[in-house]
């Protein structure tokens, strides 16, 4: 029976890392986000959940063009670093207001994320079991899943852990897949549960 040993890097199993590929992703998603506060209308900034500051540079964005559009969408995706919880509220706005696909698309990322630490973590420990002359075994003890789990409390953990062994075994891209839909059944679950109101305890 193989067992994992515990990994070099001293972190905290609930903080994932995040490579340097991801964080072009969620630059690129911030960009986004400025592009489409840059499009809303006088009317809309106006309500927009921003400090003044925002609000004024995206005023000032309203009539240039070209190269000039695309540095101030730049220094407005600066602001938007900046301001990481106002970020989401603004995202939420636009959602709302502009059925916006940038939501969606964070939270896939996160999902595919997830699925590739698991991948990785699943994969090393299957070599490191083969060096040992061993099987890898549903014994396996997964930070990531664990970490996952408690993202998504309603994910089922030994089918997900079920899942990554497959594919380690196989490199079948179906299990890779079957790992996502997993994951985003979770999600789904636990943002259904987040707005449906708690029942009433009157008779």
């Amino acid at each position: 029976m193989a067992t994992k040993k515990s990994s070099s890097r001293d972190t905290d199993p609930q903080e994932i890392y995040v490579s340097r590929s991801e964080k072009k992703r969620q630059a690129k998603n911030i960009e986004e986000i400025a592009k489409e506060l840059v499009a809303l209308s006088p009317a809309l900034i106006k309500k927009l959940p921003a400090d003044d500051l925002l609000k004024t540079e995206l005023h000032n964005s309203r009539d240039l063009k070209g190269g000039a559009l695309k540095r101030q969408t730049k220094f407005i995706a600066g602001l938007l670093r900046e301001r990481a919880k106002e970020t989401d509220e603004l995202l939420a706005f636009l959602t709302e207001r502009k059925g916006s696909h940038l939501k969606q698309t964070g939270e896939f990322h996160e999902l595919e994320r997830l699925r590739e630490d698991i991948i990785t973590e699943v994969i090393e420990a299957r070599e490191e079991a083969q060096r040992d002359q061993e099987h890898l075994t549903e014994s396996w003890q997964s930070e990531t899943i664990a970490v996952a789990c408690r993202r998504f409390p309603a994910l089922d953990h030994n089918a997900l852990k079920k899942s990554a062994l497959r594919y380690a075994a196989t490199r079948k891209p179906v299990h890779r897949r079957e790992m996502f839909r997993q994951l985003h059944a979770a999600m789904e679950r636990q943002q259904f549960s987040e707005k449906t109101p708690p029942a009433s305890d009157e008779a």
